[in-house]
């Protein structure tokens, strides 16, 4: 039980950057008192098997894999929004997850992430309102197969939501980063924007926003490609890969924590923080290098060929 408790004490600290965010986390996870939370996150009380387990739950830990009664080739992995009870709901706290994480591993200087996109890369699209409502738009229609698109448009997608988006986007900025582009990227979100679009779920005046929006999100993909620099003025090497993988896949390393996840029903996914596995995970994300080209600061030509297809490819399509 003293593995199991110092585990769940180090997952518990690795969700919350700051002290105090542990202590009000276990709070109100297992419903204790200030003094009787410090004294669990030292190791002086350990967890009864009710706290651990209800920990576990919240946090999506398997107690199976901590008190090592499951074979050693299999790994906790953690859904973050899609079949929540509430999916505009979970999909905040997943936001809200992934600016804490920033948050925590950038206060280290080695710092780093690599990042292959499938769909438009999130640091650039959370910015635009208008791009993004498209993904959250496709997580509510598939997660409801009797939804009509009138009824889709009737659910309220708050205003916060998108405000914390922005708060993301910039976080995914404040570290060094490798982000690879697969090349049919625009492509793919234009076809899912015209098919919404003959459903009536959106007009052609949001036509017209998306069509000025994504090309603003273009020029902002080119300034940090041109500088290979974020909008934080920390490194970013752009690449384009020459073939198209299957799914988006995101590794963050930095202030003792490694983390990986794979993009799932089109705005969430699957996170683990094994060692083997993030290891596994960078190696497969960097090996991706082997089929691109790096169009960040050098390869001028290439990169300006690139920035000027994707815009006439928006052009023609919208």
């Amino acid at each position: 039980m003293n593995s199991i408790n110092e585990d769940l004490i180090k997952k518990l600290k690795s969700v919350t950057p700051r002290k105090g965010e542990t202590v009000a986390l276990l709070m109100e996870i297992i419903s204790i008192g200030k003094e009787a939370a410090y004294r669990r996150l030292r190791g002086e009380i350990p967890f009864s098997l009710e706290e651990a387990v209800e920990i576990s739950r919240k946090l999506g830990i398997s107690l199976d894999i901590l008190s090592g009664t499951k074979q050693e080739d299999i790994f906790t992995f953690h859904l973050n929004a899609a079949h929540n009870e509430d999916p505009v709901k979970g999909y905040h706290r997943m936001i809200t997850q992934i600016i804490k994480a920033m948050e925590a591993v950038r206060k280290d200087p080695k710092s780093f992430s690599c990042r292959a996109y499938r769909a438009l890369p999130q640091e650039f699209i959370f910015k635009y309102a208008s791009l993004s409502r498209i993904y959250i738009y496709v997580l509510l229609y598939q997660l409801n197969n009797g939804i009509t698109p009138k009824e889709l448009l009737s659910i309220e997608i708050p205003e916060e939501l998108f405000s914390i988006q922005k708060k993301a986007a910039s976080s995914m900025q404040t570290i060094d980063s490798i982000v690879i582009l697969d090349k049919k990227a625009f492509i793919d979100y234009i076809e899912i924007a015209k098919y919404f679009h003959t459903l009536g779920i959106i007009t052609h005046e949001d036509i017209a926003h998306i069509k000025r929006d994504i090309l603003l999100m273009i020029n902002d993909l080119e300034k940090c490609a041109s500088t290979g620099l974020t909008i934080h003025k920390k490194k970013i090497d752009i690449y384009i890969c020459h073939i198209s993988f299957d799914c988006t896949y995101t590794y963050v390393e930095g202030a003792n924590l490694k983390a990986s996840s794979v993009g799932v029903y089109c705005v969430d996914h699957l996170s683990c923080i094994n060692p083997e596995i993030c290891e596994k995970h960078k190696s497969w994300i960097k090996a991706l290098i082997r089929f691109s080209s790096l169009i960040s600061v050098s390869g001028e030509l290439l990169r300006k060929e690139y920035f000027q297809n994707q815009r006439q490819i928006v052009e023609s399509m919208l």
